[in-house]
């Protein structure tokens, strides 16, 4: 039956009973439909991470092309941003899901022709546009069908199996590298891609209210929306600009590597194997803490886990400045690394879950198609600084100011919502 079909008969379905795959689908709905493809895309975009600076190096275009590498995916996700929140609240949130993993797939297949650095840059830009809307789609569908009190422990444990995944992949990748070229880890990533495509094809279940008005035949709610005057109060302010500087700080950490691993390439000329451990490495160090991070959100408020890991993922930058401008060995880079790697783990899903407790539900959509927009702005920042500071600023003089640059937009995440935002979790 095609998807149309079964969305529409979605009430139908619920007053049967549900037998053999769907009855245990049912059960276990948070595996089957949020933590299984999680897992796959996170291991998907693990197996590149160790190969996109080595890219930058086999076409030439050095430390500066390695930072674009990172630097176009994040510009999709920004620029697919509020597209993908009006589509969501005006034709559903599974479609968009489907579809996210299938250009995913199709994006990470169409690099292993690629024959030059141009075409690598669009098509690695279309799978972050793919990979924004799978991510904003998945929040909003635990925004839509989970208890506040549960939000930050349904995120967080999307975040750790998704670094699980990753922490599988990056060696995996390095070895599959050297052994059958550079392009060969992205097949793998494509294939991930597709398989998570079933889950959501076989098991999600529409959540729009919008979408499920108008099956209903209810025109007036499915017709409400929320202005833009209502929808932008002073909490939301806060959280945007907060979201923003916080994403500048931590949007390097993409894939437990980023613009690190990219350092790490130049700085002592580590390959494939080497990197994809390193940031291996790191998935095992930020799993558990992800994980407990649920748990304090859950607990004891929002702020417990943003405020002390914005304040050290700043700490951990000031480290890796120092290291670039002294230029020491690789332990006190790994030491830089870990304290970046903690506490962007720390603080992983935090952003997403204070964002899920002031959307408005009749706009969920379009509230997340604008925070999204800040946040993968933020992120794209990251490997921009990056980028110019290398390419402005000769040897490790530009390694320095973009790390630095980089702490002080986390220290100001931290000091803003500790200081100006009130706590969102209600108690009652």
């Amino acid at each position: 039956m095609p998807p149309d079909e079964q969305e529409a008969q979605a009430s139908t379905d619920e007053a049967k009973p549900a037998t053999g795959m769907r009855r245990w689908a049912e059960r276990n709905e948070a595996l089957v439909s949020l933590l299984i493809p999680a897992f796959l895309l996170g291991m998907g975009r693990g197996f590149i991470v160790p190969v996109l600076p080595l890219l930058a190096i086999d076409f030439g275009t050095g430390a500066a092309g390695a930072g674009l590498l990172l630097f176009v995916p994040m510009f999709g996700g920004v620029i697919v941003s509020l597209p993908t929140g009006y589509l969501m609240d005006r034709i559903g949130r599974r479609k968009l899901l489907i579809s996210s993993t299938l250009i995913l797939s199709l994006s990470a297949l169409l690099i292993l022709r690629a024959s030059s650095f141009a075409e690598i840059l669009v098509y690695l830009g279309i799978n972050g546009l793919a990979q924004q809307m799978w991510q904003m789609t998945r929040l909003t569908v635990i925004a839509d069908s989970s208890a506040q009190n549960r939000r930050g422990r349904m995120i967080t444990g999307m975040a750790g199996v998704s670094r699980a995944g990753t922490l599988l992949g990056p060696l995996a990748g390095g070895a599959i590298a050297e052994l059958f070229g550079l392009r060969m880890p992205f097949l793998v990533f494509g294939i991930m891609a597709l398989l998570a495509t079933v889950p959501s094809y076989l098991f999600v279940r529409e959540t729009a209210p919008a979408v499920l008005a108008r099956r209903r035949g209810d025109t007036a709610a499915a017709q409400v929306d929320i202005s833009w005057a209502r929808l932008i109060t002073r909490p939301v302010l806060v959280l945007f600009t907060a979201q923003f500087m916080a994403n500048v700080g931590r949007g390097g950490v993409q894939g437990q590597g980023g613009i690190y691993v990219a350092y790490a390439a130049f700085a002592y000329g580590l390959g494939a194997i080497e990197l994809g451990g390193i940031s291996s490495a790191m998935g095992v160090v930020g799993i558990p803490v992800t994980l407990m991070a649920g748990q304090v959100m859950d607990r004891f408020g929002r702020k417990r886990t943003i405020v002390p890991a914005s304040a050290l993922l700043a700490v951990g930058l000031w480290i890796m400045g120092g290291v670039a401008w002294s230029e020491l060995g690789l332990p006190f880079f790994i030491l830089g690394f870990i304290t970046i790697n903690l506490a962007v783990s720390f603080m992983a899903g935090s952003m997403q879950t204070l964002g899920s407790d002031v959307a408005p539900a009749a706009a969920r959509g379009k509230f997340f198609g604008v925070n999204r927009l800040i946040a993968e702005a933020g992120s794209a920042t990251n490997p921009g600084i990056f980028t110019l500071s290398v390419a402005l600023i000769a040897g490790a003089g530009g390694f320095t100011v973009a790390f630095a640059s980089m702490g002080g937009f986390a220290i100001a995440a931290s000091l803003l919502i500790g200081l100006v935002l009130r706590e969102t979790l209600r108690k009652d």
